[in-house]
């Protein structure tokens, strides 16, 4: 189930459908009765996504963002039934679910994982820590509630955290940590639109620039080299960039922590800011 997985790109924005399929196929020499369900019909209330939960979270509406079709019926012999998985979130965030797939009077299940992200934009930054991390950050990382970050505007999406941890006994003092921005813009349909032709004069890519350090900063504005500072993601792509720090001598210290942040733009359906905070550990 590609399209629904976060892995190979389950990005949709709010309120569109995103649709994928699997295949359910009899090779015995008898007639199978199937059911399907998901997990999450399970519990009452769905809690919030944590990184070992199987599922969360839940639409503000009380639907189940995942939902299967057919639910249930007959594959004769040497048949196949494809079944669809469709994915319609009502406001931004990380889901999970499991589709559970039971044969009449067979004590086994087979279970499929199923994970999708909603954004309010058609761009997206992944990588770095989140909320909910698609990247595995160093064991050395300090904890969020340490750090002393100040408040976000308004206007703010949301924030992102880039943690370098540099260690002073190795010889190039250079330390790189990467991101991914997505476009998520002609991944899912709008539910009226499901069945119509696709307008292929519409421009589907979207651009990103990272703004340069404020002078405030320092010598930390040459410390940072953002590559690419700038540039376009094709519809359903995603563009790595990579933040390399080279610590100023001033300001190393043994077990100093050095913050500082900068403006993520992202303008593709919508215009959108993050701001992405950048966090150096000076360790041996």
């Amino acid at each position: 189930s590609r399209g629904i997985n976060a892995e190979y790109g389950g990005h949709v924005m709010v309120g569109e459908v995103l649709m994928s399929n699997f295949t359910l196929t009899n090779k015995s020499e008898i007639d199978l009765q199937y059911s399907n369900s998901l997990l999450s019909e399970k519990f009452s209330v769905v809690q919030g996504l944590s990184a070992d939960s199987e599922v969360g979270n839940s639409n503000a509406s009380g639907i189940l963002p995942f939902q299967c079709s057919p639910h249930s019926g007959t594959i004769k012999q040497g048949q196949s039934q494809e079944i669809c998985v469709r994915f319609t979130p009502d406001q931004q965030d990380s889901y999970r679910d499991v589709v559970i797939v039971k044969l009449l009077n067979q004590p086994q299940e087979t279970r499929i994982a199923v994970s999708a992200h909603a954004w309010t934009g058609s761009m997206y930054p992944v990588g770095g820590k989140t909320p909910n991390p698609s990247l595995t950050l160093h064991t050395l990382v300090p904890q969020l509630d340490s750090l002393n970050l100040e408040s976000e505007p308004e206007e703010m999406v949301g924030s992102f955290y880039i943690f370098f941890v540099c260690s002073m006994s190795v010889e190039k003092q250079v330390f790189t940590e990467t991101m991914q921005i997505g476009n998520c813009r002609g991944a899912g349909t709008k539910p009226e639109l499901i069945g119509s032709k696709v307008d292929k004069g519409v421009k589907l890519s979207g651009d990103f620039v990272f703004d340069p350090l404020k002078a405030d900063f320092g010598p930390l504005v040459k410390a940072l080299v953002v590559n690419p500072q700038k540039g376009t993601v094709d519809a359903g792509a995603q563009a790595t960039v990579s933040f390399q720090f080279t610590p100023p001598k001033e300001l190393v210290e043994l077990g100093a922590r050095i913050t500082f942040n900068t403006l993520l733009t992202l303008k593709g359906e919508t215009n959108e800011q993050f701001r992405v905070n950048f966090v150096a550990e000076i360790v041996e």
